[in-house]
């Protein structure tokens, strides 16, 4: 029985602890691997950034190969070219709520499964690129080392939407399909989400 006491003590003590608030900050990930690593896992630790990327991935494999090689292409340079620009003229003032924006808008078109163009498809990497890309430069506007972070994390955005893309291609069978037009519907909400955290 006292051992049983003990341990529920250490458990509310554990809680207490861990609910005691502490000093946040802001700040760009240092892997001690050099600038390229360091800008990969930027990207892979902002689920901000990756959702829309999965999502639009999801989109381009469901309207199949000539959607999917002009996501491939088009969205890393966009990201890229986009990124230098906001290193160059830094953060832009707008609500964090717009941020929802791509999560909503590319979710909601791969869960309806809308077949568009390819040229529609470049249209969207070519915005994609260019909002999460300027952010994501704006962020290294002040650092020393800013073009090979860049360049880091659109080599990641490459493999990833390469990666989904591809995956979503192989999907033959309809409860595969089904299953990628969920994750999609989960994107669309997880923007709903951010988009009511922002407005609040």
């Amino acid at each position: 029985m006292a051992r049983k006491k003990s341990r529920t003590r250490a458990v509310w003590a554990s809680i207490g602890i861990a609910t005691i608030p502490v000093d946040a900050s802001a700040h760009l990930v240092n892997t001690g691997l050099g600038p390229i690593y360091d800008g990969a896992v930027h990207f892979a630790v902002s689920p901000e950034a990756i959702l829309p990327v999965v999502a639009f991935g999801v989109l381009a494999g469901l309207g199949g190969w000539a959607n999917a090689r002009t996501a491939v292409l088009i969205l890393p340079v966009a990201w890229i070219a986009f990124g230098f620009a906001g290193m160059l003229f830094g953060p832009l003032a707008i609500n964090p709520a717009f941020e929802s924006l791509p999560l909503m808008i590319l979710g909601g078109l791969a869960a309806a499964d809308i077949r568009m163009p390819a040229l529609a498809t470049g249209s969207l990497a070519l915005l994609l690129g260019a909002f999460e890309g300027y952010n994501f430069g704006s962020a290294y506007s002040t650092a020393r080392d800013g073009l090979p972070a860049l360049a880091g994390s659109a080599g990641l955005v490459f493999v990833l939407i390469a990666f989904v893309s591809a995956a979503v291609l192989k999907a033959n069978w309809d409860w595969t399909r089904i299953a990628m037009r969920v994750v999609g519907s989960w994107t669309a909400a997880s923007g709903m989400l951010l988009l009511g955290w922002g407005l609040r």
